[in-house]
């Protein structure tokens, strides 16, 4: 004769549902123990990468921090075409090339940042330009000059509306910078130049409201006169 089945109490049910779950997981990583462990490898692989990447960028930076100290002082000369070329027979990297091969390190950028000043200071603005518009550092005062670069090169064709916009964002996009108020100035300059007056007033009267101890105040205060006696 069959016994009646034992009436489960909640605790027993709870239980049984737990070790159920338990074994339900431990088979679905049993059966999938495979994709887990390619997973882990895969990881492990990534995270290898990432440090060689890293290791090796940084080494990198320093080879071309080292070309660039070398080839620093024909720039600091102005002698730009050679500091653009280099002089290879004594081992010395031109900015042109140092920008090319270490393209991903911050020397390699900064290294880009001289090559456009240099081209510039050579009349070659179309390259100038193109390198200034390449230019992607970290550095807040270098990434202002470059924009500031642009602007020159803008005006110097003429284009004033472009080169005081240009001028203003260099100014005003990258924060407090050393030469913050000198491009506040080319701005309003450019904007008067453009025929726009009312914006290169309000220009030049955020530079003496905001930087009134700027050397180039007395200046502001010669346009703010000339711009009020026009309107």
């Amino acid at each position: 004769m069959l016994r009646p089945k034992k009436k489960l109490t909640r605790r027993e049910i709870k239980q049984d549902k737990l070790i159920t779950a338990y074994f339900k997981i431990y088979d679905r990583i049993y059966n999938y123990r495979k994709q887990i462990i390619i997973g882990a490898v895969a990881l492990a692989v990534v995270a290898l990468g990432l440090i060689f990447y890293y290791n090796n960028l940084q080494a990198e930076n320093e080879r071309a921090m080292t070309e660039l100290g070398n080839v620093y002082p024909l720039y600091d000369q102005e002698n730009y075409q050679r500091a653009i070329d280099g002089i290879p027979e004594r081992g010395i990297m031109g900015l042109r090339d140092i920008a090319v091969n270490f393209k991903r390190t911050e020397a390699g950028k900064i290294a880009t940042f001289y090559l456009a000043n240099a081209y510039y200071h050579l009349g070659r603005y179309d390259e100038a330009y193109g390198y200034f518009d390449d230019f992607r550092g970290s550095d807040n005062l270098l990434r202002a000059s470059a924009l500031a670069g642009k602007a020159a090169i803008y005006e110097i064709r003429g284009e004033n509306a472009q080169a005081a916009e240009l001028f203003e964002r260099a100014a005003t996009r990258f924060g407090q910078t050393a030469i913050t108020p000198e491009n506040l100035k080319h701005a309003g300059r450019n904007y008067l130049e453009a025929g726009n007056a009312a914006k290169a007033l309000r220009i030049f009267e955020k530079i003496q409201n905001d930087y009134p101890e700027a050397t180039i105040s007395r200046d502001v205060e010669r346009f703010i006169a000339q711009i009020k006696v026009s309107l």
